[in-house]
């Protein structure tokens, strides 16, 4: 696949927009300043990446954007490039400090917004402030996609295409030859993470990218998220291929369900149900719908085929920064879509004992009908099947 080379991590100029929008929240809720501890929401308005464990780390932002981060010392060298007026270090987790003391102790304002949800921490901290306010409604800021993640995401869905065209060009061969799901897994996205590193330049060398996936076969695909096994995919079966990838710490996926061989009856059945699922969920993804109607598509369609009993999830879920994200085309969400969320798409039937299928795309909310960025699902049904001899 022929990729252009003019992609670019996340600009200076989007963390500014990203800032802005915050100092927006805060002035919109009377508050001095907001501190934000979930490290997708730090990558958001910093572009700190870091390798998220047991030690936490903070952002603040005031009013008047000023910026502050917090990090445990093993990251001092790894935040010097980013963009903020203020780094303050703590030693290590526990400490005798612990961290979110350590923060709330390095704030002087009174009356701050925070993304913390966990009860004994806000607990901890609570004290320090006159206002602590963790209902600011900021769990939706990142719903709607800026135009400089749109392309990343876009680039993502991209990679995640390649793994599967290349499973599809070589598995034939591939199974013939008796590889297990663990080393079709490893071939396919060896060879799409390696035309990712190729393609983009240095300048993402400090971003996270990366390609991953999972495959299961026969009566291991009734498993929505087992693992790949060592298991020689057979003839007549089902093979379930879900790729994941990112680009510049932006997420997307791509995925689909092979035959191996001809398909029966059932199968030709459910890969039309299938089909049409993905394609009326895409359709209906539009600005005004809401998120819980999405999944009533998917629904009614299952129900029309008599597949409703083999159904594990609901159709989809958010992705940017992280690769399941808020909000879920879920039932209970009943978030109003708007322009430039991005979804995934998953239809998925699961037949104990016997089989699984599921396909996944990556999708965009607009204001007429979605728009599917993921394209392997568009060729025709027959690339679905493996001839094996």
């Amino acid at each position: 696949m022929n990729m252009e080379n003019k992609t670019s991590p996340l600009s200076d100029r989007f963390y500014k927009d990203t800032r802005k929008k915050l100092v927006g929240l805060i002035q919109e809720k009377n508050l001095d300043g907001f501190l934000v501890t979930n490290p997708a929401n730090i990558f958001y308005f910093t572009g700190f990446f870091y390798v998220t464990n047991e030690r936490p780390s903070g952002f603040f932002l005031s009013k008047n954007n000023k910026s502050k981060l917090f990090i445990p010392l093993l990251e001092k060298e790894n935040a010097e490039n980013v963009s903020i007026d203020e780094i303050n270090i703590y030693e290590e987790f526990p400490g005798e400090i612990n961290p979110y003391s350590f923060m709330a102790d390095n704030l002087s304002e009174n009356n701050i917004g925070t993304d913390i949800k966990n009860i004994d921490i806000l607990h901890l901290i609570k004290n320090k402030f006159n206002k602590l306010d963790h209902n600011t409604g900021f769990e939706s800021f990142r719903f709607e996609k800026l135009d400089e993640e749109m392309k990343l995401i876009t680039k993502a869905s991209k990679y995640a295409d390649v793994a599967l065209e290349y499973l599809k060009e070589n598995a034939q061969d591939m199974i013939n030859k008796n590889f297990d799901e663990r080393a079709l897994v490893k071939i396919c996205t060896e060879y799409a993470k390696k035309q990712m590193l190729d393609e983009l330049s240095c300048v993402f060398d400090e971003t996270p990218c990366d390609v991953v996936a999972t495959i299961h076969s026969g009566p291991r695909g009734a498993f929505p998220h087992g693992k790949s096994l060592s298991r020689i995919p057979k003839k007549n079966e089902t093979l379930i291929c879900g790729v994941g990838a990112c680009v510049g710490g932006l997420y997307a996926e791509s995925g689909v369900t092979f035959i191996l061989g001809e398909p029966n009856k059932d199968q030709e059945n459910i890969i039309k149900a299938m089909k049409q699922v993905n394609d009326e969920v895409v359709e209906n993804l539009k600005e005004g719908n809401v998120c819980e109607e999405i999944n009533k598509v998917a629904s009614e369609i299952y129900r029309e085929y008599d597949l409703s009993n083999y159904v594990r999830h609901r159709i989809g879920h958010g992705m940017g920064f992280e690769g399941h994200e808020a909000p879920w085309l879920s039932p209970g969400d009943k978030t109003i879509l708007k322009n430039n969320m991005v979804f995934s798409n998953e239809p998925g039937v699961y037949r104990p004992n016997i089989d699984g299928y599921r396909t996944i795309s990556s999708m965009i909310v607009g204001k007429n009908s979605g728009k599917q960025i993921s394209n392997f699902l568009d060729r025709s049904i027959d690339d679905r099947i493996i001839n094996l001899n």
